[in-house]
């Protein structure tokens, strides 16, 4: 399959037209990486120096606001200053009291984007100072499910999927290796098959499976089990629409938890057993 991924450079040519100095903007988009790829195009062929980018690991606290408030109140090298802050629904209502004034009267040089895949999600008194940037994923080739799910989690995993560019791992390399040592597709990629062959073994079996999991406590790895169980509660015929939904839902939840003071082991668990099923 030929990825050109051109349609990103029409995408992007678009939303940097509609893009102007002293504006605040909610960019809305499927997923983080889709967005990433489309404002650096954007900042690339501006030649834009003055970016600041804010990406947090759980929420946006104050310290960040004060950063990007700072950060803005110089003039720039250029013509444009760049505030661009992704997962922006993770922004806490202290932070986001102190950037209302701004938000709503940024410098005339500055444009301020708040990147969030779930427009509902941000704070009302957000919203209502931003204008709307909605840009639809359009991929010009023909997907399969398991690709177009790739591609509507994370954009960029679309490549390495396409070529092949990543590992299924074995259950003893899996968790015995370091999170930050594996892409986000080798790790799904894994865990969609073990999980897959897991809620299908017997009981002693999956017991063991669930153990190993349970004892990974990392936030970016029980994002991508909560994906994973997505894509193979989607596909699994034993579950009523009701069960995949209450199912998805819970997923949601971790995906979008501003603040992981949760007990791993016991969402591993719920998760997995939700899958199992009758089967337990």
């Amino acid at each position: 399959m030929d990825v050109t991924f051109n349609e990103i450079s029409n995408a992007a040519e678009n939303l940097r037209k509609r893009i102007e100095n002293g504006k605040s903007y909610g960019l809305i988009v499927v997923n983080k990486s889709f967005a990433k790829t489309l404002l650096r195009s954007i900042i690339d062929f501006s030649k834009i120096s003055d970016v600041l980018v804010i990406e947090p690991e759980t929420n946006i606290g104050i310290d960040e606001i004060r950063n990007a408030i700072n950060f803005l109140e110089f003039t720039p090298q250029g013509d444009s200053k760049f505030v661009i802050i992704y997962d922006a629904d993770k922004l806490t209502q202290e932070a986001a009291n102190a950037f209302l004034k701004t938000l709503e009267e940024p410098p005339a040089y500055a444009v301020l984007i708040l990147v969030t895949t779930r427009w509902n999600s941000l704070l009302p008194t957000i919203r209502s100072r931003l204008q709307k940037l909605y840009v639809k994923l359009e991929i010009s080739f023909k997907l399969n499910d398991f690709q177009r799910f790739i591609a509507y989690w994370n954009y960029d995993m679309l490549r390495e999927l396409v070529e092949g560019n990543y590992d299924t791992l074995s259950e003893y390399e899996l968790f015995e290796s370091k999170t930050e040592d594996l892409s986000d597709l080798t790790i799904f990629m894994s865990l969609k098959e073990m999980i897959q062959r897991n809620i299908k073994a017997d009981l002693q079996t999956f017991s063991k499976f669930l153990l190993r999991l349970s004892k990974k406590n990392d936030v970016r790895f029980l994002r991508i089990t909560a994906r994973a169980v997505m894509w193979t509660a989607f596909k699994d015929e034993r579950l009523t629409l009701r069960e995949k939904i209450r199912l998805a839902r819970v997923c949601d939840s971790l995906l979008k938890a501003k603040v992981f003071n949760f007990n791993y082991q016991l969402t591993y668990y719920t998760l997995l057993l939700s899958l199992r099923g009758d089967n337990l």
